[in-house]
C-alpha cells in the first residue's frame, strides 16, 4: 500500500471552537477565584463581609448579626443593652423573626417570655441581671431570602436589620 493512499490523520480544527474554549478557560478560572474570594471573606458564611452590627440612635443598645446565612443552618443575634437604666427590660423581636425563624436557645433565660401580635417578647427583671446584658438568640431560617427583622428594648428608638438567606 501507498503512503498516499493512507487517509490524513489530520484533523480540522474549528477556530471559533477554539476561541471558545480558550475563553471558557480563561474566564472560568477568574470567576472561580472570585467565588473562593468572596467565600473566604464571608459572602456566603461567617467572615469579614458576613458580621454586621447596628446600634439605636441613642446608643441604648446594638444587635450584632450575620447579614448572610444559610437556609436550615443555625446562627446567633446577639443584642447588647447598654446605658440602660430600667427596672425591667422589654425586648421586643418584630414578626419577621417569627415567621421566617425557627429560634432556638435564647441565653440568658428570660423571667417571662410570650408572643402578641406576632412579636416575642422577653421580659428581665433589671436586678438580676445589671447593665451590661448580652442577649444571645440561636435562630434556624426556614425561608430562603431577603428578611428584615427589628428589635426594640422597652420604649427606645428600634433597629432594623437585614439579612440574606442563601437557599
Amino acid at each position: 500500500m501507498k503512503q498516499q493512499d493512507k487517509e490524513d490523520p489530520r484533523v480540522e480544527e474549528s477556530p471559533s471552537a477554539l476561541n471558545f474554549e480558550y475563553n471558557i478557560n480563561r474566564f472560568g478560572v477568574l470567576f472561580l477565584l472570585a467565588i473562593i474570594i468572596a467565600a473566604l471573606a464571608g459572602l456566603f458564611s461567617n467572615g469579614l463581609l458576613s458580621s454586621a452590627s447596628k446600634q439605636n440612635t441613642p446608643h441604648t443598645f446594638d444587635v450584632n448579626y450575620d447579614r448572610f446565612a444559610r437556609l436550615m443552618s443555625e446562627s446567633e443575634i446577639n443584642i447588647t443593652i447598654q446605658d440602660l437604666h430600667a427596672d425591667r427590660y422589654m425586648v421586643s423581636i418584630g414578626n419577621s423573626l417569627l415567621d421566617n425563624y425557627q429560634l432556638g436557645d435564647i441565653r440568658p433565660e428570660p423571667d417571662k417570655m410570650y408572643s402578641h401580635g406576632g412579636t416575642l417578647y422577653l421580659m428581665y427583671n433589671a436586678a438580676d441581671f445589671p447593665p451590661p446584658l448580652s442577649l444571645w438568640i440561636s435562630i434556624t431560617p426556614r425561608k430562603p431570602g431577603n428578611v428584615t427583622s427589628t428589635v426594640k428594648v422597652n420604649s427606645e428608638a428600634e433597629i432594623t436589620y437585614r439579612q440574606f438567606v442563601y437557599p
